[in-house]
């Protein structure tokens, strides 16, 4: 499964995705009232630290960070004032890093949480025809991964995330009745989902 392999190295990604109002937000991040009906991230989360917890010759440092784009600008969800100064590098490592990008130190289940749920609480929704709650951007909650070996005598560190993904979803303005900026939030919004397919396919050709 995912946690596994990203334990074993390898970077990972979960995203949905769909039109507005299918429930991809429900499905990612679940509700906030009943435990049974949580998300998929908050699962993530505790599996990841339980799988944690049982690895005895690892040390692994684990980081948390959550990214909005919202028309086209980056935001830093975790950061006190929303910074926007955030800029997309390569580390050297083959590993691309947003710069700028706020990472805090999670030593537990209930920290990482906490980061999830702040980062939630400042996202950027709307409501139309179609959707009470709708978010209008793409957000991307990364967990990142530094292991360390306890029992052999190298150096040799490991980095590596999982990528968990909220989508905004597609429009049809004419049934979401769409105006204004909540218009200018959905061309967004459609530009942006078009160039993923895009990079999908040629990905998969």
């Amino acid at each position: 499964d995912i946690l596994a392999s990203t334990l074993e190295g390898y970077p990972g990604t979960i995203f949905c995705y769909g039109q507005t109002g299918a429930g991809k937000t429900f499905t990612m991040s679940g509700s906030s009232l009943d435990y049974k009906y949580r998300g998929i991230m908050p699962r993530v989360i505790t599996s990841l630290f339980q799988d944690i917890q049982s690895r005895y010759e690892q040390s692994i440092t684990v980081r948390c960070s959550y990214l909005e784009i919202y028309n086209e600008i980056m935001y830093d969800l975790l950061s006190a004032d929303l910074s926007s100064n955030i800029a997309i590098n390569e580390d050297g490592k083959g590993m691309v890093v947003m710069k700028g990008l706020t990472q805090k130190i999670c030593n537990n289940e209930e920290e990482a949480l906490s980061c999830l749920f702040e980062g939630e609480t400042n996202r950027t929704i709307a409501q139309h025809r179609m959707n009470s709650h709708s978010s209008r951007s793409h957000a991307v909650f990364t967990i990142h991964l530094e292991m360390r070996s306890r029992v052999e005598s190298t150096e040799k560190v490991i980095y590596t995330k999982i990528n968990l993904v909220d989508l905004a979803g597609s429009e049809r303005t004419k049934k979401t009745g769409s105006e204004g900026q909540t218009l200018v939030e959905a061309n967004y919004i459609n530009k942006s989902l078009s160039f993923l397919e895009q990079v999908y396919i040629k990905r998969c050709q």
